[in-house]
């Protein structure tokens, strides 16, 4: 009876340890996709905010991402906006606040002088399902000095409003 007891005990030890090891989502190199994130970045300069974007609906859907405080110099802030009823598919981005019904990028990142609405660029909306929002996007945007940003490489991964 003790041998059992022994040989029940290493078999639940062994599985305890099997199942600890295993995961449906391993990734090979070790790092996890965070829940929601916005990404971009602008002359080899890489800003990301993750896991704590707000997805807002009012008169349109935004997308929003934050770093810092907006008095710290390093702070930065981005929001996309999409009209209501938004499908799939790759829009150009409107530089008038007013244009209700347009897709619309905003961009303050004190470290590079900016505070403005994309002027050019687009949105490709990749997904939209019962969860989450996923998609790219590039834009220019004016910078306070006169000049102008590119914003390259931008991903986004939101909550989808209900």
């Amino acid at each position: 009876m003790k041998k059992l007891k022994l040989n029940l005990l290493a078999l639940l030890v062994i599985i305890g340890v099997g199942m600890s090891s295993c995961s449906s989502d391993d990734d090979p190199s070790g790092s996890q996709e965070p829940e929601t994130f916005i990404r971009f970045s602008v002359d080899g300069v890489d800003f990301a905010y993750e896991d704590n974007i707000a997805t807002v609906e009012s008169n349109n859907i935004t997308i929003n991402g934050q770093n810092g405080l907006s008095e710290d110099d390093d702070y930065s802030f981005m929001s996309i906006w999409f009209p209501l009823g938004f499908t799939t598919g790759t829009y150009d981005f409107s530089g008038d606040f007013f244009q209700e019904g347009d897709y619309k990028l905003n961009a303050e990142i004190n470290s590079l002088d900016v505070d403005d609405w994309a002027t050019s660029g687009s949105v490709n909306i990749t997904s939209i399902g019962s969860e989450f929002i996923r998609g790219t996007f590039t834009a220019t945007v004016p910078s306070d000095d006169g000049g102008t940003i590119t914003i390259e490489n931008g991903e986004f991964k939101a909550y989808t409003i209900d």
